[in-house]
């Protein structure tokens, strides 16, 4: 059986416009006042679908607009002010977060990676040495063993388990983590298969719709088969198309290389482009219809992550061609996406929040163009290779000269700045004098506005600090954490996220449904608000208490009242 992505995506006549929903929409309200004021709903919908749009913020949000994110914001409830609530943007926490309710001290995962301190070794947020979950058809371990909370869908299932849990990304991390402890199928695209599976945490084999998805060769009989030789897109973007800055590993205009060479060089092109973002929506697509999902006797849960404007975000930045591009997609795909829950389920029987795990930097190269530049140096840029040689270099003067090698001292693997206890022993030294040291020098960059040491982060104030105050795992944790200033990176090329700046937290949040009131609502709104506002109004029981706090969906468009921090 071949599977076609673009005729999947293309089912369902959408004839269901947003002037219907709107009608629709704020029909269903109920009378009871919960003491945060928010009204309940009288009929709880059949499917509740989670989209978080990896490296969207919230000021690109609307940018394309004009099928599914149209629907969303003429029918859809916007939180203007979204942001995430802690400081190291990264996606595994963000996207942990979304359904948690909890800031990473809460739930555990302060990064894509961490230290284990009681071990020395750095793990992957998502990845097991536990030989039951073993990725189906590769070699690493994945589960949600790492994660120390449960989910909105655990608590669904907790209820009565005839609720029914799914996710499903591009990224291993985003998936499984949104999908929390117990769902009943989670499914990511492996890169080095160049195909979507699952662990053998979750199942010993993959359903046969997702089988026959994959093909017996993706490129051939599989879900790439109607991709093109290559990517194009038009380049009349805010910016031109070949600029400064971009990274150029899969070409930084438009063609760029999607079907080209060996199948192991195919799926890490599939990867890098709006294309891996088809393939997740039309095996979402699949979902629905093979899971009958919203047709089962109970709500059921589906979360899906678009990985793309990340991995594209990445390499061109967020004003370029090929990010709004992606996006462009992004809303096409939604649009086909909400036409086919609205002839299967009915309009009134779904909700849709839509929010993402993190924000993303301007290319340097950008804000100097247009003289909005912040970071204090003059190319907004400081390289690696650079960062590393130099701070090693001071080191050696320091600690190591003239025979000892200064890279004993302290270890970046994973990102992580951790003095080994190894290396203090072989010089005879103390861990805060060498944390001194590399404060002082990292310090001395202009594009570094502070370096915190860990232990002493819970006693700092301020707005970025107490952000990065909810980053902290202290069993999980290095012992130094480097904040760039604003508008600088760490990169020869391209973007990045990671900071407690504004940039890198702003992100969408917007709630669409029937009994959901339409507007944009200004005042504070955060990613973990999401999970603790759906449990409410769904009528679940979060296992542990929450950092979020209930948005009110049902009344005309008004500032949130202030949280209790």
């Amino acid at each position: 059986m071949m599977i076609d992505v673009k005729q999947v995506l293309r089912r369902g006549s959408g004839v269901l416009a947003a002037m219907l929903l709107g009608l629709i929409c704020g029909q269903a309200l109920g009378t009871t006042q919960p003491e945060n004021g928010a009204r309940e709903v009288v009929e709880t919908p059949k499917l509740v679908v989670v989209i978080a749009i990896d490296q969207l913020r919230r000021d690109r949000l609307f940018e394309s607009s004009e099928a599914g994110l149209g629907r969303l914001k003429h029918a859809g409830r916007v939180f203007t002010a979204g942001q995430l609530a802690h400081g190291i943007t990264t996606t595994c926490p963000g996207h942990a977060a979304i359904l948690t309710g909890l800031n990473p001290d809460g739930h555990g995962l302060p990064s894509n990676s961490f230290l284990d301190r009681a071990t020395g070794k750095v793990q992957y947020c998502v990845g097991s040495d536990d030989p039951g979950h073993q990725v189906l058809g590769g070699s690493k371990g994945r589960s949600p063993s790492n994660l120390r909370a449960d989910t909105l869908g655990d608590w669904l299932k907790a209820k009565n388990p005839a609720h029914r849990v799914f996710a499903v990304s591009a990224k291993d991390r985003a998936a499984i983590t949104l999908a929390g402890v117990n769902p009943d199928g989670v499914y990511w695209y492996d890169v080095a298969q160049g195909r979507f599976t699952t662990s053998g945490y979750y199942q010993d084999q993959l359903p046969q719709y997702l089988s026959a998805f994959n093909g017996q060769d993706p490129a051939v009989d599989g879900f790439m088969r109607g991709f093109p030789e290559r990517w194009t897109h038009a380049a009349n973007g805010v910016r031109a198309d070949d600029y400064e800055g971009e990274d150029t590993r899969y070409e930084n205009v438009s063609g760029h290389p999607l079907r080209d060479g060996a199948f192991e060089d195919i799926a890490k092109q599939v990867y890098a482009s709006p294309f891996v973002d088809e393939a997740t929506m039309a095996l979402a697509q699949l979902m629905v219809t093979e899971e009958a999902l919203g047709q089962g006797p109970a709500l059921d849960l589906l979360s899906i992550s678009l990985s793309a404007t990340d991995t594209v975000g990445h390499l061109y930045g967020p004003r370029s061609a090929e990010a709004a591009d992606a996006l462009a997609r992004v809303d096409e795909m939604l649009g086909a996406f909400f036409s086919v829950l609205d002839e299967r389920l009915g309009a009134d029987h779904y909700w849709v929040v839509l929010t993402a795990d993190h924000g993303v930097a301007e290319l340097p190269e950008w804000t100097q163009e247009t003289n909005s530049l912040s970071c204090p140096s003059d190319t907004g840029r400081l390289t690696p290779q650079a960062l590393y040689l130099g701070l090693n270099w001071h080191l050696y003067k320091t600690f190591t000269w003239p025979f000892g090698d200064p890279r004993r001292l302290l270890s970046l693997e994973g990102g992580h700045l951790y003095v080994p206890e190894a290396g203090l022993s072989e010089f005879g030294l103390t861990r805060s004098a060498v944390v001194t040291e590399v404060i002082s020098y990292l310090e001395s960059k202009p594009e570094i506005e502070k370096v915190w040491r860990v232990e002493a982060l819970a006693n700092a104030s301020g707005e970025l600090a107490v952000s990065m105050q909810r980053s902290i795992v202290p069993d999980r944790m290095g012992d130094i954490l480097v904040q760039m200033g604003e508008g600088c990176l760490v990169d020869e090329l391209g973007t990045t996220h990671g900071s407690p700046h504004n940039y890198d937290r702003d992100i969408p949040i917007v709630f669409y449904g029937a009994g959901i009131e339409p507007g944009n609502v200004p005042g504070p709104a955060y990613s973990i608000d999401i999970a603790a506002t759906l449990a409410h109004y769904l009528g679940v029981e979060p296992s542990t208490p929450l950092d979020g706090v209930v948005l009110n969906l049902t009344q005309e468009s008004r500032r949130q009242s202030e949280r209790v921090e």
